[in-house]
């Protein structure tokens, strides 16, 4: 079984980035995410559709719909590491865009 995680607001990952999966500060990195490199990745979530009477079988159709997630790859002394941003990413735009920065 996993361990627990902590849950946290993503207005707060810029803070919680700065500690590793042990809890232990991460040397060499503040905590801007701004300066580690965006990646993209593309996942489907995919759905059978079930006829009227809640069956499955091989003629149901299957309906996927794409789903983007949001990485930054930071640096620290030990190297590189990975935080998902998804949700950040999102409330950034967010913000930028109240602000009028992005269209």
């Amino acid at each position: 079984m996993t361990p627990p995680i902590l849950s946290f607001p993503p207005s707060r990952l810029p803070h919680e980035s700065r500690y590793n999966a042990k809890n232990e500060f991460r040397k060499g990195f503040n905590g801007d995410l701004q300066k580690c490199e965006l990646l993209e990745m593309m996942q489907y979530e995919c759905d059978v559709k079930r006829g009227l009477d809640g069956s499955v079988t091989r003629e149901n159709r299957v309906v996927c719909w794409p789903v983007e997630r949001w990485f930054r790859r930071c640096k620290d002394r030990e190297g590189t590491f990975m935080v998902e941003t998804t949700v950040w990413e999102g409330e950034k735009r967010g913000r930028e865009r109240l602000r009028g920065e992005v269209r």
